[in-house]
């Protein structure tokens, strides 16, 4: 037999194994179904922008021990109450960080930071929001919240080893900033948390006030529109309401469960444009890296009541930053064109602006003046399960970084 004959019989044989195969699958009829291929993102107007995976020629990052206190720190930012949720006026999103990152809210720096090493503080985590946009405080002295009439919220909660060092710094932080005011403050009773130490000034509209609650410690800076000693007690009261719950719900850590927390397991932020060549580390600044829960996201925002409104009820699962570029994790594709589809932003958009040229599952908006320091454009896109925001003051330079997170989001596959 030739071998041309033996070739014909074996790709008959194949063939009928193949129809057999097909036919007899369960009685159903298999149709082909065809996948939409992805575009060439070399072609992308990408600009400046780098599309490489920040470890596509070295290992992944892996933070050193002495940053997992700041990665402790992203995982407790999911059970930190926010101004905002104190009360809704406080929409404003101000500093949020790690600490110890100099929370003067607390107190002086100088004997707040001995307390934080005597008791072996593990890490923490403060968030701040005013119904001003442009909110300060004055320090050092007594705080004095500019502009005045401004209803302001810190909210500091820390994890000490145990609840015995817990109590003690929680002591000593209320000591130590009293004595500093002894001579111009009073101390004050919270009616339904008799246990936290708190001290005001009656001439100022600012209560300072701290609780030990287990081995955390959770303490409080809040000021009011007027100088109003039952305002300021009744908003305290709320916080520690709204934020021992929260802690009730996270379990504290042992020194060597924080050194085995992971990092990034999902691999969120190496999918994060990093536009401005920023250093990759965990943090809570604007040259760190920082990922967490749909909750901790809401610290991230600059109004808060917007990004609640907007991602609360959008099932986020997972929210990364490095910088001043996020990128949200959803349940599914069809999640994360919606809220292209939906324009969905942490900014006020005034209008539409253009899309970039060739990108799919992507859209650009041009934001409303405030007072938020936000830049005029905003682009989103969409990749799988992904979204990506950048924003940029021109149309083409956020359009070129939306195709560059594409592309990073294509290139990390």
């Amino acid at each position: 037999m030739s071998m041309t004959r033996k070739l014909r019989g074996y790709l008959a044989v194949t063939a009928a194994l193949a129809l057999a195969i097909l036919l007899g699958a369960c009685g159903t009829t298999v149709s082909p179904t065809a996948l939409p291929a992805e575009i060439d993102v070399r072609k992308l107007n990408v600009g400046k922008y780098p599309t490489e995976p920040r470890n596509a020629h070295d290992d992944a990052y892996v933070p050193n021990f002495y940053e997992m206190g700041k990665v402790a720190a992203m995982r407790l930012s999911d059970h930190v109450v926010s101004a905002y949720e104190i009360d809704k006026t406080m929409k404003y999103g101000m500093h949020s960080g790690t600490i110890p990152g100099r929370p003067d809210e607390l107190g002086d720096w100088s004997a707040v930071e001995q307390i934080i090493k005597r008791n072996k503080m593990m890490f923490g985590f403060e968030s701040q929001g005013s119904d001003n946009a442009s909110t300060s405080l004055a320090f050092p002295g007594w705080p004095v919240p500019s502009p005045a009439k401004s209803r302001y919220a810190a909210t500091m909660v820390m994890q000490f080893p145990d609840a015995d060092r817990a109590t003690t710094a929680a002591t000593e932080f209320h000591e130590a900033d009293f004595a500093t005011f002894k001579d111009s403050n009073q101390r004050v009773l919270l009616p339904k948390h008799p246990a936290a130490q708190s001290h005001w000034r009656p001439d100022a509209p600012v209560l300072r006030t701290v609780l030990a609650h287990g081995s955390y410690v959770v303490a409080f800076l809040i000021s009011t529109p007027e100088t109003d000693l039952n305002a300021l007690t009744t908003l305290a009261d709320r916080a520690y309401d709204l934020q021992l719950a929260q802690l009730d719900q996270l379990p504290a850590l042992t020194a060597a469960q924080t050194i085995d927390l992971p990092w990034d397991p999902d691999r969120l932020l190496d999918r994060v444009l990093d536009p401005d060549s920023k250093q990759l580390k965990p943090g809570y600044d604007d040259d760190d890296g920082f990922v967490s829960g749909s909750h901790g996201m809401l610290h991230f925002a600059k109004d808060r009541e917007l990004a609640d409104t907007r991602f609360g009820a959008r099932n986020i699962g997972r929210f990364a930053a490095l910088g001043r570029t996020p990128v949200i994790q959803l349940a599914d594709d069809a999640a994360a064109r919606a809220v292209v589809r939906d324009r969905v932003t942490m900014t006020a958009v005034a209008r539409d602006a253009a899309a970039p040229p060739g990108l799919p599952d992507s859209a650009c908006v041009e934001n409303q003046e405030s007072g938020t320091n936000s830049k005029r454009f905003t682009c989103i896109v969409a990749y799988h399960p992904y979204v990506g925001f950048v924003s940029a003051n021109q149309l083409g330079d956020a359009q070129q970084q939306a195709a560059a997170q594409y592309a990073l989001f294509a290139n990390n596959r």
